[in-house]
């Protein structure tokens, strides 16, 4: 935790600075006076030992800053003002809009960039899968956010690594006859023919829309009507392959490989095999954020039972967040990364503290409780994102998480027996067959939830600093209630009336 926070601070300031040409030198001479700060106090010790741990904060701080820095430098491109022909592979598959298919394309330029074409609707664009080289004559326009919009687009694109886009008609584009396929476009065409197989085995509709995400992780097959209903009553993370999943399936695979089979001194094996299985799982699907963070923190934890080490779950989630955050910094201000790192944060800190206030007799009543306690800690922990990202809070969520989440268990089950018996095809069309109905039970009953009056309410959180003021009034609320301590709930009660202060403030500056 106190690696991953200076790290996370040196990202977000270099976004804040923006591309301002900072010299990467500078960030190098800083970077490497930290480090070489570091070493010698760690070394020598003595009276310079209280300074290892602020140079060690000041080390990750700057290497967060550089890392981003050098994401920064590599997407912000000045393209030129004359259309050019350009060459470039087809990262994705198309994404079909209202009147145009999108195309993601990395370009083979000498300015190495992701790109969005935008091309008008034909036969020859659903042809295309990743891999493909594309060839287009255009000019390349660097993102732009609309005018009078509260939504900054052309940020947005930048930090999901896409440098410009352009519109091209259909004679100025054509497919090369050739292919440029790496690990990840082969993951998406093996995800694809896994989808054609869903189909060929009767999964249909619905049925093959929320299979094929749970299982696949692929949600294009999911409709603009379902996917809202499933947004609308709060559910719509059980459709994102995480946590929930890794658990459900390493608890089947647990089942197949029970630990009478092992030894104690080969019980590394179980584990190693369990985790071979999974990761990949993971590399077959295209490593999602929920998923690769879910993966971390459970090879940790095998590797402490292993190894008879006690966990940490806080260290354990940071060093996930400070694995995915090096590998790829720009990663912080993807929306499932902050949705699923900060909804197992909440989980660890608050769901023992929730769970403690109610111990029901019965095991039915403990189930539906613990159930409870895990959806209010998660829904503390990603509230004032979601408000902030798109406005909504679903009022009934403690309802649909009791009715969606032990259903949704047996989807899972389900989906991993049809991909080991789709060889039989007695077994697999009886799979088939519960899987169609629990999916359209589980929808029927989220349409009737998402139907019940003020489902959703409409909250918007205008700027970052609120959601801030808001996860600082949601800790110190939790630490008054567990310590008792009166200077906790004034901190809160001053946090509340600040942000208030501001937005009259910022509304009043509007309006004159």
């Amino acid at each position: 935790m106190r690696l991953v926070i200076p790290l996370i601070a040196g990202i977000i300031l270099s976004d804040t600075i923006g591309n301002t040409r900072i010299k990467v030198s500078l960030l190098c001479a800083l970077a490497l006076a930290a480090v070489i700060t570091t070493f010698t106090t760690f070394i020598f010790g003595g009276r310079l030992s209280r300074m290892f741990g602020f140079s060690l904060s000041l080390s990750f701080f700057l290497a967060g800053m550089f890392m981003y820095t050098i994401f920064q430098k590599r997407v912000h491109v000045d393209w030129p003002d004359e259309a050019r022909t350009h060459a470039a592979v087809l990262s994705d598959y198309p994404y079909e809009r209202e009147r145009s298919y999108r195309l993601e394309l990395s370009l083979f330029d000498s300015v190495s960039a992701d790109i969005y074409l935008y091309v008008p609707k034909d036969s020859a664009v659903k042809a295309l899968v990743p891999g493909n080289v594309i060839l287009f004559n255009g000019r390349i326009e660097s993102p732009r956010s609309e005018d009078g919009s509260d939504f900054d687009y052309a940020r947005y694109l930048y930090r999901h690594g896409i440098s410009g886009s352009l519109w091209v008609p259909s004679d100025n584009w054509r497919k090369l006859d050739m292919n440029v396929g790496g690990f990840h476009t082969r993951t998406l065409v093996f995800r694809r023919k896994l989808l054609e197989k869903y189909r060929e085995w009767g999964l249909t509709g619905n049925a093959l829309a929320v299979t094929a995400a749970v299982s696949l992780g692929s949600k294009r097959e999911i409709d603009s009507g379902l996917r809202e209903v499933w947004s609308t009553t709060g559910a719509s993370h059980v459709l994102a392959v995480s946590g929930l999943h890794v658990g459900i399936m390493c608890a089947f695979l647990y089942f197949l490989l029970p630990a009478a089979l092992f030894r104690r001194r080969t019980m590394w094996v179980r584990e190693l095999t369990v985790l071979g299985i999974m990761w990949a799982y993971a590399l077959l699907i295209g490593l999602p954020l929920s998923i690769t963070r879910s993966l971390i923190m459970f090879s940790m934890l095998a590797f402490c039972r292993v190894t008879g080490r006690d966990s940490q779950p806080v260290n354990t989630l940071s060093f996930a967040a400070l694995a995915i955050l090096t590998a790829s910094p720009e990663s912080l201000f993807d929306i499932s990364f902050q949705l699923s790192f900060c909804a197992v944060l909440a989980i660890v800190l608050f769901e023992p503290g929730i769970e403690r206030l109610f111990t029901p007799r019965s095991a039915v009543g403990r189930y539906v409780w613990g159930i409870i306690a895990v959806s209010l800690a998660a829904q503390l922990g990603t509230a004032p994102i979601v408000m902030f990202s798109f406005s909504n809070f679903s009022t009934y969520f403690l309802l649909t998480n009791i009715i969606v989440i032990p259903i949704m268990f047996v989807v899972v089950c389900l989906s991993m027996v049809l991909l080991m018996t789709c060889w039989l095809p007695a077994v697999r069309g009886c799979v088939v067959w519960l899987l169609t109905g629990l999916v359209n039970l589980v929808n029927g009953a989220l349409e009737r939830i998402a139907l019940f009056p003020h489902s959703s309410l409409t909250v918007h959180i205008d700027n970052a600093w609120q959601v801030w003021m808001a996860y600082a009034v949601i800790i110190l609320v939790s630490l008054w209630l567990k310590e008792r301590r009166t200077h906790r709930l004034v901190q809160a009660l001053f946090c509340i009336a600040l942000s208030l202060l501001a937005s009259t403030l910022q509304n009043f500056a509007v309006l004159t």
